[in-house]
């Protein structure tokens, strides 16, 4: 066979060495506008379309370039083959990008260029895919000319290679990071552990705390040993903590923290470290109605009631204290299983009430501050925490018959101490004790048989009270009111008739009056006035009613009880009979 024979055996059978689907690299020879000739040791150069290059080319092609294509078409007839450097470089990737899809491992992309209305593309590999404009996520700006030419990692979320689709997700490439970080996050951690965190938010019912890119739940019943309704203002976004973990929910994601366990608990062995008695100083911390809240320890607060805030009386506890004051105080009780203390402020100073008697003696006269007003009479503050009661019947020697008619709260005034006891922490005290005493001058000004002008004041079923000096009442007797026998008052007089009427008996011991309407013209006849005998037994039985004369008989009686002093009309009062 000539050598000319054999090459053009040779080069008819290289041509059967080529087939579709074949990758291999070859060399521009020319380029026009429709088609690119690229010389693959082919008979004759293999024809690339310009639509056939890689999509992601830099550079225009130019002759001399080395180009790896694919054999897409051999028209044996005409001797003419078709390539494509596009698919080429698709069959090359896609390989390892179904790997990659198949097996949800991450790929990386560079961002080309934007699809208006509905995404991006995206160079994966020389590919192009898909990044919906939904899919782009949190980190990246939407900006195309800040994202052109940057390379993010992507997950695929579609691969066809039939229909050449390729779909690509940041936002779910960011998701699998996350999980990712979060299962290693999970499987560092064992309750029990002591760890640092951040203070990432706070709600009412806790804290929520960043204990390494995790956020775990502080409820507050675990933030302090102490009860708390809600997170204390003392706890800000940002702060760092130690916080033990509780319990981990690997399934639902979820971790319970305790920043109360990190130390030990105060309240137990509370009770020996402070029994009865003990005293301290704490910090006022809250202030309610009925007490304040002092710190002795920190998560340990105990209770100040009001009753115990001063030797004084005060309505509010606000009166004494205020948050924030740093205060002397005395252990009264600890229960640790309750987790109660109570303290008194009062028993760490001194007790006012002692040598009380040796500051107040009887007779003596001082100086107090009206506090309160009672029906019976006005409490005065002698000093801080000693309080004295002026009686209502002490205030005046003319009739008073309510407190606020002679002393009003806040007024200062001027007493006698009548009574002391120091045992009972009692003092009684009088206005009128330095008072002139309008009895005196009565008594010697209207002596008995004295005919006097007085007004009827009140009327009784045994006798009228009549008005004689502005200080001075005396009772006329139902037998004094009319020479025949009466009822009743009532049916005589009435509340202001003016009456003339003769004093007929004085008890200067009782400061009692007596006075009589019957015989006021003509000259004193005592006999006319004395009193009748009392009736027998016998007559008593007979009689359905007592004889009113009883009236003065058992107003007497008080002499014994003790209470000298009192007009008639307290002796009746104190008797039931007014």
């Amino acid at each position: 066979m000539a050598e000319s024979q054999m090459e053009a055996f040779f080069e008819e059978k290289d041509v059967q060495l080529y087939s579709r689907g074949d990758v291999l690299t070859g060399r521009v020879v020319q380029v026009t506008d429709n088609i690119i000739l690229v010389d693959i040791g082919y008979k004759s150069e293999a024809q690339l379309k310009p639509e056939e290059l890689a999509p992601f080319r830099q550079e225009p092609v130019k002759v001399g370039d080395e180009l790896e294509v694919i054999i897409t078409y051999i028209d044996e007839e005409e001797g003419t083959i078709f390539v494509s450097e596009r698919q080429a470089v698709y069959a090359k990737s896609i390989d390892e990008l179904e790997r990659s899809y198949r097996q949800g491992e991450p790929v990386m992309g560079i961002i080309e260029d934007v699809v208006p209305g509905a995404g991006y593309h995206v160079n994966l590999k020389g590919i192009r895919a898909f990044l919906p404009g939904s899919h782009l996520g949190p980190d990246l700006p939407a900006d195309i000319e800040e994202l052109r030419g940057r390379e993010v990692p992507f997950k695929i979320l579609e691969l066809n290679r039939r229909e050449k689709n390729l779909v690509v997700s940041h936002k779910e490439y960011l998701k699998d990071l996350e999980r990712q970080r979060v299962e290693e996050f999970f499987a560092r951690l064992e309750p029990g552990q002591i760890v640092e965190g951040e203070v990432k938010s706070i709600v009412d019912f806790g804290l929520f705390v960043d204990i390494g890119g995790f956020e775990g739940l502080v409820h507050r019943s675990e933030i302090s040993w102490k009860d708390l309704p809600a997170p204390p203002n003392t706890y800000k976004v940002g702060d760092k903590v130690k916080v033990k973990i509780l319990d981990i929910d690997r399934e639902k994601r979820r971790i319970s923290l305790s920043i109360k366990q990190t130390r030990p608990d105060p309240w137990v062995g509370l009770a020996e470290r402070y029994p009865p008695g003990t005293k301290l100083q704490g910090e006022v911390v809250a202030i309610t109605d009925f007490g304040a809240f002092v710190r002795i320890e920190e998560d340990v607060e105990g209770l100040v009631h009001v009753s115990e805030l001063s030797w004084g009386f005060p309505s509010n506890p606000r009166e004494v204290v205020k948050e924030g004051d740093v205060v002397d105080v005395v252990v009264l009780d600890v229960d640790e299983e309750r987790r109660r203390v109570s303290l008194s402020m009062r028993r760490a100073q001194p007790d006012p009430w002692e040598n009380v008697e040796e500051k107040y003696p009887e007779g003596s006269v001082v100086t107090g501050k009206v506090t309160k007003l009672i029906d019976y009479g006005a409490f005065v503050q002698l000093e801080e925490g000693v309080e004295a009661l002026l009686h209502i019947s002490e205030m005046s020697w003319e009739r008073v018959t309510h407190p606020k008619e002679v002393v009003k709260e806040g007024d200062e005034v001027t007493v006698k101490v009548i009574k002391c006891d120091g045992a009972k922490r009692k003092i009684r005290l009088s206005l009128r004790e330095l008072q002139e005493d309008p009895w005196v001058k009565f008594v010697e000004n209207y002596p008995i048989g004295t005919v006097i002008d007085g007004v009827i004041t009140e009327l009784k079923d045994f006798g009228a009270f009549c008005k004689i000096t502005d200080e001075i009442e005396g009772l006329i007797h139902v037998s004094e009111i009319a020479d025949e026998r009466i009822e009743k008052p009532s049916d005589v007089l009435k509340v202001g008739d003016e009456v003339k009427a003769r004093i007929i008996g004085i008890n200067e011991e009782k400061r009692q009056v007596r006075l009589s309407l019957r015989n006021v013209e003509g000259p004193y006849q005592p006999e006319l006035h004395e009193p009748k005998p009392r009736p027998t037994e016998r007559e008593r039985e007979r009689r359905p009613q007592p004889a009113p004369a009883t009236v003065y008989e058992s107003a007497s009686e008080d002499e014994e009880s003790g209470h000298e002093g009192l007009t008639l009309r307290e002796h009746l009062k104190r008797k039931g009979l007014v």
